[in-house]
């Protein structure tokens, strides 16, 4: 089969290897669309050395089960399916508890496991989550990268009428203003730098403070009245936009901290702030729960994943995805590879 190997630093190879084998408890899938992750990108050139290659990296999957192991469901072959990357061990209390995600079993596309920028993947059963009709591959294929956030603003325990501001407006932070509206936040502010961003913060239903002509601090308190934000949301991982978080939210708010700071990036956590006005501040990524509500969400039009599909490219011009990923425009939001085109 056609797959792409990650050998080094940017070295890709799209080259011919083995199908991989399915295995009891495993299926196997005919991958019809793959995400291109930012993570991913940030391995590839070497600025998150998380893993060594070689290996096939990927875990933004959608295609067809095709085969299935051992003490699988033999009726599921033909399903189309969208996979949760988690693997888990299944016998952890993270497992037995529905937060496989914590688990260090590891995660489909990072070593041990082979990953869907190929034609073929195999994945455990319980990874699979099967598409509704009206949901096509590419859609599909993004999910996870929706399913990330969203999982995270379920944790949040967000409630119907709350104000979120949001810092960072890369696909994470357009994928938490939809999430937060869908589970019925009245407000969701975004902070931008330019135009094109604005513009997809508003597409997707948020309210855009422009940095460039706003002050951060006085228009989120002139929105809310002088009490602060009941959610602040850290989607980008610097130090200046999480201790904006840290200002902008209300006394007795929750601060989430989202996006991964660089290695060198020295944060400092405002711990009497924290104490006095009694902040609660989280971690978050994903919640395998959460899968079956984003897919209802997504096939009900209440979350749109159609509109953040903004290039494709056949799994052969991986190295040109990559670049349009790492140097595109601003207005990239998610970027799709076909395996079985030409």
């Amino acid at each position: 089969m056609k797959a792409v190997v990650w050998r080094g630093l940017y070295d890709l190879d799209y080259c011919d290897i083995p199908e991989p084998q399915v295995k009891p408890g495993w299926v196997k899938i005919k991958v019809q669309a793959v995400g291109l992750c930012a993570t991913e990108v940030h391995i590839i050139s070497g600025k998150f050395p998380v893993c060594d290659p070689p290996h096939v990296l990927g875990h933004e999957i959608c295609g067809d089960i095709v085969e299935v192991g051992e003490g699988c469901n033999k009726d599921n072959v033909g399903k189309r399916v969208v996979v949760e990357t988690y693997v888990g061990c299944g016998e952890c209390e993270f497992c037995k508890s529905g937060q496989k995600h914590l688990c260090s079993a590891g995660e489909i596309g990072y070593p041990p496991y082979a990953g869907g920028d190929a034609q073929y993947v195999i994945v455990p059963e319980g990874c699979v989550r099967f598409l509704k009709d009206n949901i096509s591959y590419d859609e599909g294929a993004i999910m996870e990268a929706v399913a990330c956030p969203f999982g995270a603003v379920v944790n949040s325990g967000v409630k119907h009428g709350d104000t979120v501001l949001v810092i960072g407006a890369g696909v994470a932070g357009l994928s938490f203003i939809q999430s937060a509206l869908a589970l019925g936040a009245k407000t969701v502010l975004c902070a931008v730098r330019n135009d094109e961003k604005a513009q997809l913060v508003r597409k997707f239903g948020g309210t855009a403070i422009d940095l460039r002509y706003e002050d951060l601090y006085n228009t989120v308190m002139k929105l809310t009245d002088g009490k602060g934000v009941d959610l602040a949301i850290d989607a980008a991982g610097a130090p200046a936009t999480i201790d904006s978080c840290f200002k902008n939210v209300k006394n007795g708010g929750k601060v989430m901290l989202y996006g991964i700071p660089s290695n060198d990036a020295k944060v400092e956590l405002p711990v009497v702030d924290c104490i006095l006005r009694q902040i609660t501040v989280v971690g978050y990524t994903g919640n395998e729960k959460a899968w079956d509500t984003l897919i209802e969400l997504v096939s009900d039009g209440k979350i749109s994943l159609k509109e953040m599909v903004s290039q494709t490219f056949p799994l052969s011009q991986f190295k040109e995805a990559v670049d349009t990923v790492e140097n595109g425009k601003q207005s990239v939001i998610k970027v799709v590879l076909h395996p079985w085109e030409d």
